[in-house]
This record gives structure tokens, sequence and C-alpha cells, in this order.
């Protein structure tokens, strides 16, 4: 399923809550708020500390980068501080027809991402061709605007989100801190 028109950019913002977010009143904020064409993606709480959040959208021409005041206003009270938002340029955008229920993000600011190389567009049939227990709904792939180093890698899957946070097996969770990487995920409260 193709979009009317590209990607331009993808916005990652991270922040800080003043207290995890147990009984989801930031994800439900960040629901709630308004959407350009593509899918919505939930809050993403950090496997390292929970109190460590990340919002990701991406934008077509004509979308507004900034999130909306009216969400910033909303979460301000739990928010004990923000991290400047980044944008990224996309590398690989697929999606499935059906919307994920899971997803998992991976950021770094580490490695360098060589310039020139195209988006990459895989065939239709990838996500569909994977097992059952490892179908992929979205790969997001996107490269920092403005620095030749970082990564920014976002899957969705039709796992069950509750699953997170027991079985931790899918990612190498372990080096996560000492490489640099930081992996988000979103959870049901």
């Amino acid at each position: 399923m193709s979009a009317p028109d590209p990607i331009q950019l993808r916005v990652r913002e991270e922040f800080r809550l003043r207290t995890a977010d147990l009984l989801g009143a930031a994800a439900g904020i960040v629901a709630a708020s308004p959407r350009g064409i593509e899918l919505p993606i939930p809050l993403l709480t950090s496997i390292d500390d929970r109190r460590d959040v990340a919002t990701l959208r991406a934008v077509h021409a004509g979308e507004a980068i900034e999130i909306g005041a009216a969400q910033r206003a909303a979460l301000e009270p739990l928010v004990a501080s923000w991290a400047a938002p980044k944008h990224y340029g996309p590398r690989i955008t697929e999606r499935s027809d059906g919307s994920p229920s899971s997803f998992r993000l991976a950021v770094t600011e580490s490695g360098i991402n060589t310039g020139g190389a195209p988006p990459v567009m895989l065939s239709r049939g990838t996500a569909q061709g994977a097992t059952k227990g490892n179908q992929v709904g979205l790969v997001w792939i996107g490269a920092p605007v403005g620095t030749h180093a970082g990564l920014l890698v976002l899957l969705g899957s039709y796992d069950d989100p509750r699953a997170f946070g027991r079985d931790l097996s899918g990612w190498p969770l372990p080096l996560s801190r000492d490489l640099g990487v930081r992996i988000y995920e979103n959870t049901a409260a």
C-alpha cells in the first residue's frame, strides 16, 4: 500500500517524563493528537528507563514538521525535559496493508552513512512472505538530516505489545547502552 506522495521527512522527538507512564496518560495524549497521511505511531518507551519516551512521525509535503502546540501543552505537566527534535531522510519505507499492533524503534547517533545511496524500495510481497510469528507490517529506516552519522530503524509487527517487557530476546538489548543504541517499544498499560 503506497501513500499518495512519498515521505519527505521523519521527525523523532525524545523526552523524559517526570514518572513512568504506567497509567497511559502521555500515551493517550500522543494517540489523540491529530495526524497526517501516515498511520499514527504510538508513544514509544525506552527499554532502559521507562521515563524516557519518544514519538516518531512521517511528514509528507505540505504537512507541519513541528508537533502541535496543543499536544505539547497537554504533555508539558508530565514532561521533565525535552530533547531537540531530530529529522531523518527516508532510506527504506515499506508497509503492508494492515496497521501493525506493536512497534520497536532503534536509534543511534554513531556509525557513518555514506551519502548518495538512493532510498531502497522493497517488493510488495516482502512483508507478506514473512513467517506468521514474525510478520512485519512496517519498516522505516532513516538517516539523520545534516550529518552522516546515525540511523533510525522502526519495525511494526502484529505481535501483542503486552508481550514486550517479558520476552526481549528479539533485540540485542544487553549491548544497547554500551553501543549507544537506544531502543524503544510501545507497551500496553
